[in-house]
């Protein structure tokens, strides 16, 4: 096959990975901005230590989510695409992940309820911690489900209702509820509990998406009889690895929260988290990029066809690092005035920011690997991968907060993130035979350098707000004159060319 054939060939495919990004991008834009103006209100109101408190209850919470619906929220990612043509057997696989997430999630809900006080005893919170988490205990079936609901239209390679569900009804109920929570004065525990009525809310919008957008419809029949026991051993095969693969994820992700909270204190965990929020933007285009890229991967992967496989995988990792470089370079660059638009006693978090934009970056570099991994039936490889760095960054974050507090653990998680990243490259590499780098990745790196002078220079007089807006246009303005004086790729224009042509 031709260079111009396989290129051809895989502008379909990045075509809807392109279309489902750029949905994406919007909902998420819109997510990140409403998740900083929901944190910018609570950190601002409540002041650190009670948004101390929020932050390492409500980080119980998105943990526990990774274990609430015992891997279906992955496992219909895989499935889905495989059963492409057969509705009954989609329909019969969304039976058994709404019920494995509902069984799952209301356990992990009362065990956070019932545990709440013993929490609270070992890590010396306020009392009022205790109250704060078992609020924030009943959001949890309906989280789940409303993400079970979002990867449901993400696998059916419905990006619109994901979107529109996850990262713009949810995200936009919370900042509602609690605005007007916080404009009427209400305290922190009803803050919570106006919370807890966002959450129904959007997973009651979720199901009317559902019913009205897709013909999908979740069966429990056939899930009884010795004639089902295989499929259900199969599902749960592939599920629950992924699931203990996600619980890992805690240990070298999110664990660094806790830590800060038990070794430091309540107004760090604050700080942290403030941080590690604004540093998350940084993997905005891989994210949007993985929207799609899961359910494709998979059908190319089942249909045999590895070298358009590669060659997507080779396209999005260098689109997502592009871009991604920029991001963290401005972040590195800018640090202080971003941590000042919240309060200027959030710019001790400065390393940290800094440091988790290398950690970021890191990730942007390898691309999509991780969910290659997965699609590629290599689960067993993410559950080893998540949990033995995770062992070693918890034992890494204990000995470096110790020794260099607040600034030690983000050392920690992002020397654990990058190096991750790293073995997920080679692995890919030696089970699939996949990479995604060629030559061509010098030139966002030459750019990179243009665009730090061009970033700094406003510095020198500028600040704040002005300093973001005017040193930020000016340096993607270098950033992206250097990078087409050094020549846009063949295989890029050949898909801009045909994405034009199609509309």
């Amino acid at each position: 096959m031709s260079e111009q054939t396989t290129s051809e060939s895989t502008v379909s495919p990045l075509r809807s990975i392109v279309d489902g990004a750029s949905i994406f991008l919007v909902g998420e834009i819109l997510y990140k901005a409403s998740g900083f103006v929901l944190n910018f209100l609570l950190a601002r109101t409540l002041g650190s230590t009670l948004y101390g408190i929020y932050t390492y209850a409500y980080t119980y919470i998105t943990v526990s989510t990774m274990f609430a619906s015992l891997g279906s929220d992955q496992a219909v990612l895989r499935y889905f695409p495989s059963y492409s043509d057969d509705e009954d057997a989609q329909s019969w696989i969304a039976g058994i992940s709404v019920l494995s997430s509902v069984i799952g999630s209301c356990v992990v809900a009362g065990m956070l309820w019932v545990l709440a006080p013993t929490i609270r005893w070992y890590t010396g919170n306020s009392e009022l911690f205790v109250d704060v988490m078992r609020i924030i205990a009943i959001m949890l079936p309906f989280d789940t489900l409303t993400k079970m609901l979002a990867s449901m239209f993400r696998g059916l390679e419905h990006p619109t209702e994901q979107i529109f569900l996850q990262k713009i009804v949810r995200p936009g109920a919370r900042i509602c509820a609690v605005g007007v929570a916080l404009l009427l004065g209400y305290t922190l525990i009803d803050t919570v509990a106006a919370l807890v009525v966002a959450s129904v809310l959007a997973f009651v919008i979720g199901v009317v998406l559902l019913v009205r957008r897709t013909s999908l419809r979740p069966s429990f029949s056939g899930m009884s009889g010795t004639a089902s026991t295989p499929e259900i051993t199969a599902y749960y095969n592939y599920s629950l690895p992924l699931m203990l693969s996600k619980a890992g994820t805690i240990l070298y992700n999110r664990v660094d929260v806790f830590m800060v909270g038990l070794l430091i204190g309540m107004s760090s965990t604050g700080y942290y988290n403030i941080a590690f929020l604004m540093s998350s933007a940084i993997t905005l285009p891989l994210t949007g990029c993985n929207q799609l890229f899961a359910p494709i991967a998979s059908r190319l992967y089942d249909n045999g066809e590895v070298d358009e496989l590669n060659e997507i995988y080779a396209t999005v990792t260098r689109w997502a690092f592009t871009l991604a470089l920029f991001a963290a370079l401005g972040a590195i660059v800018y640090a202080p005035d971003i941590l000042s638009l919240i309060d200027d006693e959030y710019t001790v978090a400065v390393p940290v920011l800094s440091l988790f934009a290398v950690g970021q970056l890191l990730n942007a570099s390898v691309g999509p690997s991780n969910y290659l991994l997965m699609m590629t039936d290599h689960q067993y490889v993410t559950f080893v991968n998540h949990w033995v760095f995770g062992v070693v960054n918890v034992v890494l974050n204990f000995i470096f907060i110790l020794q260099f507090g607040l600034i030690g653990a983000a050392l920690a998680t992002a020397s654990i993130l990058g190096l991750l990243n790293v073995v997920r490259w080679i692995e890919i590499r030696y089970l699939e035979g996949l990479s995604p780098y060629s030559r061509a990745f010098y030139k966002p790196l030459v750019a990179g350098v243009g665009a730090t002078g061009a970033l700094y220079l406003p510095t020198l007089w500028l600040s704040e707000i002005p300093l973001l807006v005017v040193g930020g246009s000016l340096g993607a303005v270098v950033y992206g004159l250097i990078l087409y004086a050094l020549g846009i790729e063949q295989s890029d224009i050949t898909f801009a060319r045909q994405m034009i042509e199609s509309r």
